[in-house]
């Protein structure tokens, strides 16, 4: 992983970018299909990532997917409340300083985060905007949208 990086100059967007084409080459379609499934039955995780890390990945990234072709995909409303009260409070994820300055209020769940201008909002899009998507914007109300949305920029 450390030469991928490395290669990819520490842009982890490029770096995963760049894995996912060199297997997509080297293998065909159902073997990555399978290798994918193996993966979700095992424990094993990234190099300092927690065990609440790939259940966030997917949550995100299925929106990541889902919203770009007019899709809805519903994660549990628990499963969301937990990854965005991670993700909202995790430095490596740069949820606390994309949430600087602002009081995050959960309309779902009532969860609360933070002091400052209020930022409201369901929370798949509290989500998307902790995790630095802009896409989760739309959703969102109150002066901290005002805050937060130049960050995404």
């Amino acid at each position: 992983m450390l030469v991928a990086a490395v290669r990819a100059r520490f842009d982890f967007d490029r770096m995963t970018r760049d894995q996912a084409l060199a297997l997509s080459a080297e293998h065909p379609r159902a073997e990555l299909i399978a290798r994918l499934r193996q993966s979700a039955t095992t424990s094993r995780r990234m190099p300092l990532s927690g065990p609440l890390d790939p259940l966030m990945d997917l949550v995100i990234h299925a929106q990541d997917i889902v919203r770009p072709l007019g899709r809805v995909h519903e994660s549990p409303p628990e499963v969301v409340a937990a990854c965005l009260a991670h993700v909202a409070t995790h430095r490596f994820m740069g949820g606390p300083a994309l949430l600087r300055g602002v009081r995050v209020v959960s309309a779902d769940s009532g969860w609360t985060l933070g002091d400052g201008a209020e930022l409201r909002g369901p929370d798949p899009e509290l989500l998307l905007v902790a995790a630095g998507r802009p896409a989760g914007l739309a959703g969102l109300s109150g002066p901290g949208v005002g805050v937060v949305a130049p960050r995404l920029a």
